[in-house]
């Protein structure tokens, strides 16, 4: 196993003192933010990383009914690690009947169900599909890696822009932050897991991180709005895009002396809006498509708790721990 330290200098960031460190952060907020006990992407998240911590999360209690939206599917990804982890069989069931109800025939072969063309929903399904497919009897892989990866590739064609950045939704055309970070987030982890061999989605990827890369401020931050220069710093898309950067530089996607110094500006940005009592800073509070660029530019922003920050700093901080 390679030590923290040399992997830490293989990204070429700069070593924290200990009580900043990637690893503390992440303990920290890991013990700080219990994840949430009804199912939803954020609480799997968080559930996630307190496993990867060593830390027994919150089993989430499943609903009366799937649920149809993907936000609150996507938390049946907690039930798939449970199974996977505690060999739990209920838990099991759950990830493969929520798994199951999302793949949909079509005329044009098989497809996820339910998306809306929003970025969100590039990552919501990928994070259940991630967790989920493996729990699969072979047979069924096939196709619920066939149209997770028609479905994404059907969304990025509609959300995608021509310099690579990525529309909030079809109707609010808009670089949102944290829309651009679910997009990165959803093509790099489904290339790591349920779609090793995309060739048009990695091309998406690298497209789009390169031109995230030139938008980032001094201060290592990204924006509220990627390409609007007055908009203000973000945290969860900088915590995002700096877990995708990464994740990009370890897979060889993009050459590492085009990333090094922005993932170790993106880590300082990251450090200069945590506290040691789990606040957060810069936060874009939660955001439906909206139809103008003042919208977002006018989106509240949260200083304080917040799961969902919470959930994208853990994400980031493992990426370097």
């Amino acid at each position: 196993m390679i030590r923290r330290e040399l992997l830490l200098a293989a990204l070429a960031l700069p070593m924290p003192g200990h009580a900043a460190s990637p690893g503390n952060i992440a303990r920290q907020l890991a013990e700080s933010y219990p994840a949430t006990a009804s199912p939803g992407y954020v609480g799997a998240l968080i559930g996630a990383a307190q496993r990867r911590l060593g830390l027994k999360p919150n089993r989430p209690a499943p609903p009366a009914t799937l649920p149809d939206e993907w936000p609150q599917r996507a938390g049946y990804a907690a039930f798939a690690e449970a199974a996977r982890d505690d060999g739990d069989e209920a838990a099991r069931l759950l990830a493969l009947q929520a798994l199951r109800a999302s793949i949909v025939d079509t005329p044009q072969g098989p497809r996820v169900a339910g998306l809306r063309a929003w970025t969100d929903d590039l990552f919501m399904p990928t994070l259940l599909f991630d967790r989920a497919l493996p729990l699969l009897p072979a047979a069924e892989r096939l196709r619920a890696a066939e149209a997770l990866n028609a479905s994404l590739l059907a969304l990025a064609e509609r959300l995608q822009r021509a310099d690579g950045l990525f529309n909030h939704a079809v109707g609010s055309p808009v670089a949102w932050g944290r829309g651009n970070g679910f997009a990165a987030l959803a093509l790099t982890q489904a290339l790591t897991g349920p779609l090793p061999d995309s060739p048009a989605l990695l091309a998406r990827l690298q497209v789009h991180l390169q031109a995230v890369l030139p938008l980032q401020r001094d201060d290592g931050l990204w924006r509220q709005v990627l390409d609007h220069a007055g908009a203000a710093p973000e945290l969860t898309v900088t915590a995002m895009n700096l877990a995708a950067l990464v994740t990009a530089r370890r897979q060889g996607w993009l050459p590492a002396s085009s990333l090094d110094d922005a993932i170790g500006r993106a880590w300082t940005g990251v450090q200069s809006r945590f506290d040691a009592d789990g606040g957060l800073r810069d936060v874009c509070a939660g955001t439906p498509a909206g139809p103008t660029l003042d919208f977002y530019l006018q989106r509240p922003m949260v200083n304080g708790r917040d799961e969902r920050a919470a959930a994208m700093v853990l994400l980031a901080a493992l990426s370097v721990a």
